[in-house]
């Protein structure tokens, strides 16, 4: 019984003496933390555009068959560009320097361009207006065989044109209509009851033409080249011709009215082939021949015509509207 006693006692003491050793969680000191060096600024930014870079929102394509199925597919770089809205003609940049800017204008202004002019491209847009052409006119006929049958003189043209484009850079329709004049003249001698006479025989010539022409030009260019055909109407034909005989005396030898008299064809058809060149907005500059196809005089049988055509050499100047 004692000794039964003794041994309850003896636990419950050392019981005691262990639990005065052990420190209470709350009352107990807390552990030291190693000292770490504060993140630096740079550190932050470097890590804010790793997780804003292109390759963390979008996963790298890979290869799904053969040996490469595990390697990732290179992709090249996009190009990044700054739009800027330019408010007023001082903030667009003109030094010059090589910018990544577009600058995007709410109005048009001196300073500003548009795209088919950033690209150096001249686009062909409906216009009309003015035109006029001086050359010279050569009326011949069975391949200037005879003395007689070759005149050449002045010729001149005016009227109004319009241009239709067919597509946006290199091909439009040009049309109009053109008020001309030609005086031609030819001077021989020929033997006229056994003696010899100077001849001098001369067309004027009135007619109103429509040139239908295909205008073509490349996409960047001001130069143009026209071909197409022209028909005219004759609107007056005067034949005359002077005799100055050995005594020296002048006079009249022959005088036609051609239109009148019917001996004029109504309708002459030509080819016209042409360039030039649009020096700005409103002036341009052009060089035309044109080739007629038929023989102007019919069944006249006072003068020799033989199978008159007409060719005219002519430059001239073009005024356009806008």
């Amino acid at each position: 019984m004692n000794l039964k006693f003794t041994g309850i006692l003896t636990a419950l003491a050392v019981s005691a003496v262990m639990a005065q050793d052990v420190v209470p969680a709350a009352d107990a000191a807390p552990a030291p933390v190693a000292e770490t060096a504060p993140a630096k600024v740079e550190d932050k930014f470097v890590q804010a555009e790793q997780e804003l870079s292109q390759e963390n929102f979008f996963s790298e394509p890979t290869a799904v068959r053969g040996e490469e199925a595990a390697k990732p597919v290179a992709k090249k770089a996009a190009k990044k560009f700054v739009y800027k809205p330019v408010y007023t003609p001082a903030e667009v940049e003109t030094s010059g320097a090589m910018v990544k800017t577009v600058y995007i204008t709410e109005k048009p202004t001196a300073d500003s361009i548009d795209m088919d002019e950033l690209r150096g491209l001249i686009p062909l847009k409906f216009t009309f207006g003015l035109q006029g052409f001086v050359g010279n006119e050569f009326l011949s006929g069975d391949n200037d065989r005879y003395e007689y049958d070759r005149y050449t003189g002045l010729a001149w043209s005016v009227g109004g044109f319009a241009l239709i484009p067919l597509d946006e850079y290199n091909m439009a329709f040009k049309t109009g209509v053109l008020f001309e004049h030609a005086k031609v003249s030819n001077s021989y001698s020929d033997k006229i009851s056994d003696e010899y006479h100077e001849f001098r025989a001369s067309f004027s010539q009135y007619r109103l033409s429509l040139p239908l022409l295909l205008s073509l030009k490349s996409a960047k260019s001001n130069i143009f080249f026209d071909v197409g055909v022209q028909p005219s109407f004759a609107l007056a034909d005067k034949f005359k011709v002077k005799s100055l005989d050995n005594t020296g005396a002048k006079k009249n030898y022959l005088s036609e009215d051609m239109v009148k008299e019917d001996y004029r064809s109504a309708l002459d058809w030509s080819i016209v082939i042409g360039f030039g060149v649009r020096a700005n907005r409103y002036i341009g500059f052009d060089a035309r021949f044109s080739w007629g196809l038929n023989n102007q005089y019919d069944d006249y049988s006072n003068w020799p015509t033989n199978n008159l055509s007409s060719k005219i050499v002519s430059v001239g100047a073009t005024f356009y509207a806008f």
